[in-house]
């Protein structure tokens, strides 16, 4: 019976070592190496609090409220990151604009995700689709994004749902290029070809098959993006052209504190640290993604 037990165990072991880690365990060990990437993992986990439970945190009512005996008052313990000209809370202004800056960021990035993939699939599994988008996406890159972006928001008018959609039109080429490298490799690959041999449709065949194999990169991309949509985002609010005080955009914010950059510092400070952090979070965590995702990554 002891021998019994000592071969099952022996067995059990054997098996273990045979299957290894799984895919998904050896992705999260090597992004947990990566001491800068869990950085800004934390940054972000803290800007997602702040995102989620900003009303918890501060009422959304502080946003406009104003004091007119607290003008200017700098960053103490009753107002944590100061007072603009109005008395108005900058600490609350910079929690619930979290919401807006990250939100267009995030929500631009998604629907550009989604239309490139789709146009990028057409173009992977039809050569005569391909030319034609591919030169359609030629003549769109000839025009610079933010020329593109200042003429579309001159257009459609400054507010959060133009910004997204601005932001998703300028971005959407540059998805298509890339994702369309990706899975044109893929497509290549035998197991496609032998899927297409078997008679498996082409939307079957791009979502069993193709998409799912690409998405290491395309995740990658996506991430590194957040990060420039964000900067977008407030930069365009910054000249003016996005969204318009008195909405706590922080683009906005900083457009705002220009006129009082020598009398209230703190006004210009604390938005343009809040809009780094964000992008520095976001940059730190793609750079993880990309290394831990590699499966020739050597730690």
């Amino acid at each position: 019976m002891k021998r019994s037990n000592e071969n099952a165990n022996i067995y059990k072991t054997a098996k273990n070592k045979r299957r290894g880690p799984s895919p998904l365990a050896a992705v999260f060990k090597r992004y947990a190496r990566n001491k800068a990437a869990l950085l800004g993992l934390a940054l972000f986990l803290i800007l997602l609090f702040m995102i989620i439970f900003a009303d918890l945190i501060v009422p959304a009512s502080a946003i406009t409220a104003y004091d007119t005996h607290a003008k200017f008052v700098r960053p103490c313990a009753e107002h944590l990151f100061g007072t603009d000209n109005l008395g108005r809370d900058v600490f609350a202004r910079i929690v619930h604009g979290s919401r807006i800056t990250v939100g267009i960021g995030v929500g631009a990035t998604l629907a550009s995700l989604v239309l490139g993939a789709i146009i990028a699939s057409f173009c992977a599994v039809s050569k005569k689709a391909d030319f034609i988008i591919m030169r359609i996406v030629d003549v769109c890159t000839c025009v610079p994004s933010i020329l593109l972006a200042l003429v579309l928001l001159a257009i459609l008018g400054g507010s959060v749902a133009n910004m997204m959609i601005t932001l998703t039109l300028v971005s959407v080429p540059g998805f298509v290029m890339t994702i369309r490298a990706v899975l044109i490799a893929v497509v290549e690959e035998d197991y496609v070809k032998a899927s297409r041999l078997n008679g498996t449709g082409t939307g079957k065949l791009v979502l069993r098959h193709i998409l799912p194999n690409a998405l290491d990169p395309i995740i990658v991309y996506s991430t590194m993006t957040i990060s420039s949509m964000v900067l977008s985002a407030a930069g365009l609010s910054f000249i003016g052209m996005g969204v318009s005080p008195p909405s706590p955009e922080w683009g906005a914010m900083l457009n705002f504190a220009q006129s009082y950059y020598k009398t209230a510092p703190y006004l210009a400070i604390i938005p343009g640290i809040a809009i780094a952090l964000t992008a520095l979070s976001i940059n730190l965590i793609g750079d993880g993604l990309r290394d831990a995702l590699d499966p020739k990554a050597v730690r």
